[in-house]
């Protein structure tokens, strides 16, 4: 018993001897007695108490017409219903909500299928624009007055033939004087970047594509 105090002791904080002072003091100043009676007092108080909640508890079972009782019943009576309309709104509510967002689903279905018909229109539209505009193109280029109309290279002077062959002027009139005039045309078919051939005309002292 004498460990168990000092360990009690210490876990309040304090010392066995200092309790004991305490404990001391209080019985030489008749203390202690007070105690003991608030102790008493306390216990009578408890069991008042809890006579009086069993006493309560008992009356109310064999007596249902009560005011207490019958304002204890209402009010059960009131938060049961409130209850059920708040599971009953809340039920409504939730089945709205799922007849609702299955309508936006039928309108969002159908706006895609909307959607994707109106894309397959616009392809089918550009493509017979396209074709349209092939067949066009092919028409106009295979028209013989377009063909007559096909502008011919204008002559070049020496120093723009020169140019076009990549080459420079002492190229050009070097090989357009040791070369034969068939010869020369060839030469500047394998120059040209476009594949012509060009001669030299004496009389206006150009060079034009060879015909």
């Amino acid at each position: 018993m004498w460990e168990q105090f000092i360990a009690r002791c210490n876990s309040k904080g304090t010392t066995a001897t200092a309790t004991l002072i305490e404990f001391i003091e209080l019985y030489l100043d008749d203390s202690q007695d007070k105690l003991d009676a608030i102790n008493d007092l306390d216990k009578r108080l408890d069991s008042k108490i809890k006579a009086s909640v069993e006493e309560y508890l008992v009356a109310g079972n064999n007596s249902h017409s009560s005011p207490i009782n019958e304002t204890i019943i209402a009010i059960c009576e009131r938060l049961d219903k409130l209850e059920s309309e708040f599971a009953s709104e809340s039920n409504s509510k939730q089945t709205t909500a799922i007849h609702n967002l299955a309508d936006l689903e039928q309108k969002v279905e159908g706006t895609c299928a909307r959607m994707t018909q109106l894309a397959e229109a616009i392809i089918k539209i550009q493509n017979y624009l396209n074709n349209q505009q092939k067949r066009g193109q092919k028409s106009y280029y295979n028209n013989s007055s377009f063909q007559g109309h096909i502008p011919r290279m204008q002559p070049l002077t020496e120093e723009g033939l020169a140019s076009r062959l990549g080459v420079s002027l002492e190229t050009v009139r070097k090989e357009r004087i040791n070369l034969l005039p068939p010869l020369f045309v060839a030469w500047c078919k394998g120059k040209d970047r476009a594949g012509l051939g060009w001669e030299f005309n004496e009389n206006t002292g150009l060079y034009q594509p060879a015909s």
